[in-house]
């Protein structure tokens, strides 16, 4: 009987705890946090940035050819990974082998980071200085540019 108890007490335990961590994970936010805690959405940036046709078009364009980019640039690094995966099956390990295929799957995700960050500039640059002080405002990660908001600060 003590036994039982201590079972179900147990699993019981478990099932508490996990559900605990199953709840405490964050949500993902669909807009950006604007520096005074009010959530922001694309379209409402978009409306604020009040943007010419001109420049929709224009960063329609770009957003397209930047989508095709990206696609080719992450099919060449699912190949690296790929290539580096067949390579750890392998009987024989070459370490000069392996060492090559993590650089090239470096070389990859750098091309991937220099092309978002030149997109991002791209798009900056069509704005009039009047907008690209709305986008800093109002989306201190303007088209998410968190990993490089220093270029913003130098432009």
């Amino acid at each position: 009987m003590k036994r039982t108890i201590w079972s179900l007490a147990l699993g019981l335990s478990f099932i508490l705890l996990f559900a605990a961590f199953a709840n405490a994970q964050p949500m993902r936010m669909q807009g950006r946090l604007h520096p005074n805690g009010k959530m922001i959405g694309k379209a409402d940036l978009m409306k604020k940035l009040n943007l010419t046709p001109e420049q929709k078009q224009k960063i329609g364009d770009l957003k397209i050819d930047f989508q095709k980019k990206m696609i080719d640039l992450k099919a060449d690094l699912q190949k690296s990974k790929l290539d580096l995966r067949e390579l750890r099956s392998k009987n024989d390990l070459n370490r000069d082998d392996i060492l090559a295929a993590v650089e090239k799957i470096n070389k990859n995700r750098d091309a991937i980071s220099i092309a978002v960050a030149n997109h991002m500039v791209d798009i900056f640059q069509i704005l009039t200085p009047d907008q690209q002080k709305i986008a800093r405002e109002n989306a201190p990660r303007f088209l998410k540019m968190h990993k490089h908001a220093s270029m913003m600060n130098r432009m």
